[in-house]
């Protein structure tokens, strides 16, 4: 499923919403606290793009929206939510680039749900090993490209149930590995990349009141799927997801978010495939693939909460580690984060929030500049 530029993306096209050309704040969203999303119905945006994670640092680029929406035939039905096609252009201080293209459409009544993307990546990243006590001093720089595609296609099966399919392709060549490394030596597979292709099945149940800062209601997804040589993959495994995500709103915009995520693989994952501690959504206060081994559990609560004017913060925690088998979990190795944020308020009307966050796990503490929550 399309992840966390994906919303950034969908957030960065609710500001565009409410802005004008009055003023530089005013072309940002930055409009009084009354302020309401427009009734247009379909246009097209192209805005600046500037974000920080540890895994990029500063990234600065470009995003563009096509949105529109089906209209009703029938007076007793209502229009599908809105629908969108975006683009983004990123290049980072850790000179990655990133070019994407994604989709997600409501049919007319919503009888389906469309989405997917098409994307070319240059990623020179860092490895550690394979497995949740690998040390930092294992680190060593690998790059690669990846084209890939994906398409989604579900059917409402009633209220806010969707189930259908999704076809999953990539390829990852043009690989640069340190010699004699880990990576080299190892025995990793999906250390030089390949084509990985596969079949999946995803079942989602989402009736929060709002995707980009719920202050009530349930978000579950779950996702499985296959990969085999028969569908052209140069890998053979079994990949699940899990996702649960619920939010109370213990008094007016005082909320608390929980969230469990569970990435679960068989043998012959690749190691670009496999599941990873940390990242800007999950565990923050560790690199996205700072650890990394066959699958991953965690969980993390979040209290938000106004401070005045626009400014609102945020405290949260969480736990989870990366493992082979559950012999592999132990309190003395699993990951913990704690932290803090505030919150700066872009769009009142669709509860748009620019974050700055500070995550501290075993390493040390790490930074993140965002649009939308973390979940």
């Amino acid at each position: 499923m399309i992840k966390s530029r994906a919303y950034l993306l969908l957030a960065l096209q609710l500001v565009i919403f409410s802005s004008s050309a009055q003023d530089w704040l005013q072309w940002f969203g930055i409009r009084p606290l009354d302020d309401t999303v427009s009734t247009e119905k379909s246009g097209i945006a192209v805005i600046p793009l500037l974000y920080y994670t540890p895994d990029t640092r500063l990234a600065f680029g470009a995003a563009g929206v096509y949105y529109f929406s089906f209209k009703a035939k029938k007076p007793e039905q209502k229009d599908a939510r809105l629908s969108y096609i975006q683009f983004l252009a990123d290049y980072t201080q850790n000179r990655q680039l990133d070019i994407w293209a994604l989709w997600n459409v409501f049919t007319r009544n919503e009888d389906y749900l469309l989405k997917g993307e098409l994307r070319y990546r240059n990623f020179p990243d860092r490895f550690y090993g394979i497995g949740n006590a690998t040390p930092r001093s294992n680190e060593e720089f690998y790059a690669y490209d990846l084209k890939s595609f994906k398409y989604l296609m579900l059917r409402r099966i009633r209220g806010e149930l969707f189930m259908g399919f999704d076809l999953m392709v990539s390829n990852e060549y043009n690989f640069k590995i340190k010699e004699n490394g880990l990576l080299e030596v190892g025995n990793i597979i999906g250390n030089r990349g390949g084509v990985t292709s596969g079949l999946g099945f995803v079942m989602t149940y989402d009736d929060r009141d709002n995707i980009v800062n719920s202050y009530k209601g349930h978000l579950f997804e779950i996702s499985t799927y296959f990969y085999d040589k028969v569908i052209g993959s140069n890998f053979d495994y079994i990949n699940v997801n899990l996702t649960y995500q619920t939010y109370f709103e213990l008094k007016p915009k005082n909320v608390l978010a929980v969230q469990f995520v569970g990435r679960y693989n068989t043998s012959g994952v690749p190691m670009l495939d496999m599941a990873t501690v940390g990242g800007e959504e999950i565990l923050r206060g560790y690199a996205r693939n700072r650890f990394r081994d066959r699958n991953f559990t965690g969980f993390q609560l979040e209290y938000r909460f106004p401070l005045f004017w626009r400014l609102g913060m945020v405290t949260f925690a969480g736990a989870g580690d990366v493992f082979k088998t559950t012999n592999d979990l132990s309190l003395q190795r699993v990951k913990y984060s704690v932290g803090t944020g505030l919150r700066f308020v872009i769009n009142p009307a669709e509860r748009l929030n620019l974050r700055f966050d500070v995550g501290l796990g075993r390493e040390g503490a790490h930074y993140y500049l965002m649009v939308t929550e973390a979940f």
